[in-house]
């Protein structure tokens, strides 16, 4: 037990000072789950935190997380009940010293101790790259390039709603008593458990849901569509039409296992997964171009160069590179 709080302590520290890696948030994460101890201190030491940084603090805010740092501060000799006292202690303190400083942000403390729906996890995915997010209920959700996920601390309590924004694929664990809504856009998926890859990325003109298993409901615009495995729900914002259509879903989640796979997908939209996924940026001078569809998989693990050869079979364009721009040209 000893080793455990040790261990919690230290991910705690690096949570708060934002070095934690992903790998070390799903630890600290499995321990918050299984603990009631653990998740008290958790909440307590995130909203503290989040005072501390309240904009009304802006200029303070790095003397205060200091300060905090310091009033923290536990030797792992102690009792975890010894250390919880000494915490409990330090953070009336603290909010002794807020006080005399602004009645307004302790109040807004206030607000914060009300409900966990007003803090949030988030995790952002840089281009180039993807990452996988454990939830408390063992919902798994992979992000990909470029894409943002983010939950409430009150997640599972009494609702389990995430929101999105880029390209996630989802398998949710199953409890009919609290629905897994994704927010995304102004698209909203529910279910109660299942597998499915969404696709909402704010450059794109559609928002896209592929189910792969069970069963999942959509709501765009006031419109509807319940979808079966196989089957895809499309909603087209310009025009805000939500359809549905017959595909083979494996596909839309094969970005997970380095491959992009597309079916009489348009050279433009291509192009900007190979930016995301490359990290670069490419200019098109080619009225050709928006005339050019494509229906195949492309194996991620390729180079750049190599990607180019395979999607321009009929060798009609040519790739120009200066730093970080390609510029695609007709030859």
């Amino acid at each position: 037990m000893q080793d455990k709080n040790i261990l919690f302590e230290e991910l705690m520290d690096k949570y708060i000072s934002g070095s934690i890696t992903d790998e070390e948030k799903t630890s600290l994460f499995a321990l918050i789950e299984e603990s009631d101890l653990y998740r008290k201190q958790y909440h307590e030491m995130v909203k503290l935190y989040v005072l501390l940084h309240i904009p009304t603090f802006e200029s303070q805010k790095k003397a205060g997380y200091i300060l905090l740092k310091e009033k923290l501060h536990l030797t792992t000799e102690r009792t975890l009940h010894s250390k919880w006292f000494i915490y409990a202690r330090n953070i009336a303190a603290i909010l002794l010293l807020m006080i005399t400083v602004s009645v307004g942000s302790i109040f807004t403390y206030n607000e914060l101790d009300e409900s966990d729906d007003l803090l949030y996890n988030e995790t952002t995915v840089p281009l180039g790259s993807q990452t996988k997010v454990l939830l408390p209920d063992g919902s798994v959700v992979v992000l990909n390039s470029g894409s943002m996920l983010k939950y409430p601390l009150s997640y599972g309590k009494k609702e389990r709603n995430v929101y999105l924004v880029g390209e996630g694929y989802f398998d949710v664990a199953k409890d009919k008593e609290k629905i897994f809504q994704v927010y995304a856009g102004d698209i909203t998926v529910k279910v109660t458990g299942t597998e499915f890859n969404l696709r909402c990325y704010q450059e794109d003109q559609s928002t896209e849901v592929t189910l792969i298993n069970g069963g999942v409901d959509v709501f765009a615009n006031n419109k509807y569509v319940r979808l079966k495995p196989d089957e895809k729900a499309i909603y087209n914002r310009n025009t805000g039409n939500l359809y549905s259509e017959t595909v083979e879903s494996y596909k839309s989640a094969l970005w997970t296992t380095g491959r992009l796979s597309f079916v009489n997908a348009s050279f433009l939209d291509i192009l900007k997964d190979i930016e995301r996924k490359y990290n670069i940026k490419i200019h098109v001078d080619s009225p050709n171009v928006t005339n050019e569809y494509f229906t195949g998989s492309i194996d991620l693990n390729m180079s750049l160069q190599d990607v180019f050869n395979f999607i321009d079979v009929d060798k009609k364009y040519r790739f120009e590179q200066s730093g970080g721009v390609i510029t695609l040209k007709d030859k």
